[in-house]
């Protein structure tokens, strides 16, 4: 009851504030359970990119008093839902549960591997079309989503067998992050099982899994070099990203100029995702290939193979987005390079 009074008496003030053309401040909720140096939490930090894009798309108007770890990785669209907080980020991944529309980017072979992924990925995100359809998707949750954070691909197999074949998949107990991924290791003869984030070196060092599904950096920075012989990269989810999202009321609350300038600011950020991640997809193929733990990379043909097989899921992921499901697709397909572009590109005009 407290929390809703609270968010209530927030709501009131930002009108006020609107209302009497004063610097409208909006709490804003900095998740940072993937590391603080990771792409997707940096910007986010108190005086961070964001903040100044922010602050200079806004002319100053709008103000983000950013508090850490308010809410953690699987609430954070909850609470900005429901005016607990007013903005803030939320991985889409860990909500594909409630929210399987925004993971559109994790569908296997639709955008091309990184960084050339992450810009047709922004630009299919950024599409006015797109946002449109996403608005219309997130207003019953009260949010709405204005740009994203991007991680380097999530195709990394952290493991003590080498994946390099697609029969290598067969039977292996694989740690998997969403519904989406776990559907396409699933597909491939895997065996995925979820683990909290906590788990992961525990469960691989023990044996309970086989091989961690991850991304290089985030594999990486936790410490699983000195645990897995080897890293094998296939393009499994080729977006793995953190959207950025607004309570739909507070939005609302605020003149057209400060809409736009929130929208210049979180367009921007999105757009500058690629050359970030392709500046960090060198250093941490350095960095692994510093230590004794191999990066495996598979022929082509055995990718082409693996993205052949990724028709059913396809078909899951439409049947659990909802309408708005082959529109998104449409969309994303006109911005789409990668190896199923084609066949998904079909699938949406049926």
């Amino acid at each position: 009851m407290k929390t809703i009074k609270a968010a209530a008496f927030a709501l009131v003030a930002l009108a006020s504030s609107v209302a009497h053309g004063q610097t409208t401040t909006l709490s804003f909720n900095w998740e940072g359970a993937y590391g603080r140096a990771n792409i997707l939490v940096w910007p986010f930090r108190p005086g961070g990119r964001y903040e100044q894009l922010v602050t200079q798309h806004t002319n100053g108007t709008v103000k983000l008093d950013i508090k850490e770890k308010l809410f953690g990785l699987m609430d954070s669209a909850y609470a900005i839902g429901d005016g607990r907080v007013m903005m803030g980020t939320q991985s889409v991944p860990a909500a594909t549960g409630t929210y399987p529309l925004l993971d559109f980017g994790g569908i296997p072979g639709l955008f091309s591997e990184m960084p050339a992924g992450a810009t047709e990925w922004g630009n299919a995100l950024l599409d006015p079309r797109m946002m449109s359809v996403l608005e219309s998707y997130s207003r019953p949750a009260g949010f709405k989503v204005l740009g994203a954070a991007i991680s380097l691909a999530n195709n990394a197999l952290w493991g003590n067998k080498p994946i390099k074949t697609l029969a290598d998949f067969k039977g292996v107990k694989m740690r998997a992050s969403g519904r989406t991924q776990t559907s396409a290791l699933r597909d491939l003869g895997g065996s995925p099982l979820t683990l909290s984030m906590a788990e992961i070196e525990e469960a691989l060092s023990r044996g309970t899994v086989d091989a961690i599904m991850t991304s290089k950096s985030f594999g990486a920075e936790r410490g699983l070099m000195p645990l897995a012989k080897y890293v094998s990269i296939w393009p499994i989810t080729p977006i793995f990203p953190q959207v950025i999202a607004i309570n739909l009321k507070a939005w609302d609350k605020l003149t057209p100029q400060q809409k736009e300038g929130l929208l210049r600011a979180s367009g921007q950020l999105t757009r500058e995702m690629p050359l970030a991640l392709e500046q960090m997809d060198i250093s941490y193929s350095l960095w692994i290939r510093s230590s004794k733990t191999e990066i495996v990379l598979p022929d082509e043909s055995e990718v082409k193979k693996a993205m052949a097989l990724m028709q059913p899921v396809v078909k899951e992921w439409l049947d659990t987005a909802g309408p708005h499901g082959k529109d998104v697709l449409r969309i994303a397909s006109q911005y789409a390079k990668g190896p199923s572009a084609g066949f998904i590109r079909e699938m949406a005009a049926k």
